[in-house]
């Protein structure tokens, strides 16, 4: 993991190897019902996540979950680039209420990679336009590697 500012981005580089093709991790990344366990941070409950899909230039996938049982995420992506299964390149707006108080939005861009590896796939998360480092130290030690971890989990359990 690497911090990038630059001018008034800030950012982060996360990665993950995953012990599959490029293919299949991409469709455990993109496809709604696996969304719907890997975005579950609160266990196997997948009646916690609600996520859709339009994967194309200008579509959006559109995710509401609790981070935990005090914090309702709604998260928008608009996809600017696919390429599967190489690259996807969103805009983001994130919304969250915390006890019922509604947070600030971020706004942010993020591009992930699907690399093939000896060991399977790469996946590159560059994720920038974080207003304060505070919420970009969040989504690089929390957010991005519970996720990932998730997924990959997600996908070994489906080999």
């Amino acid at each position: 993991m690497s911090h990038t500012v630059q001018s008034q981005t800030i950012g982060l580089r996360v990665s993950r190897e995953v012990p599959a093709t490029p293919d299949e991790v991409f469709t455990a990344y993109t496809d709604p019902e696996a969304q719907r366990v890997w975005l579950s941070q609160l266990g196997p409950d997948v009646g916690q996540v609600r996520t859709t899909v339009d994967l194309r230039i200008g579509g959006v996938w559109e995710a509401t979950f609790f981070a935990n049982p005090s914090v309702l995420v709604h998260d928008v992506f608009t996809f600017l680039e696919v390429d599967r299964p190489r690259r996807l390149v969103t805009g983001h707006v994130g919304e969250s209420t915390v006890d019922g108080r509604a947070q600030p939005p971020i706004r942010t861009h993020i591009e992930v990679t699907f690399a093939p590896t000896d060991a399977g796939t790469l996946i590159t998360v560059d994720h920038t336009g974080f207003a304060d480092t505070q919420t970009r130290d969040f989504f690089e030690n929390v957010a991005w590697p519970g996720g990932l971890d998730r997924l990959a989990a997600y996908v070994a359990e489906r080999r």
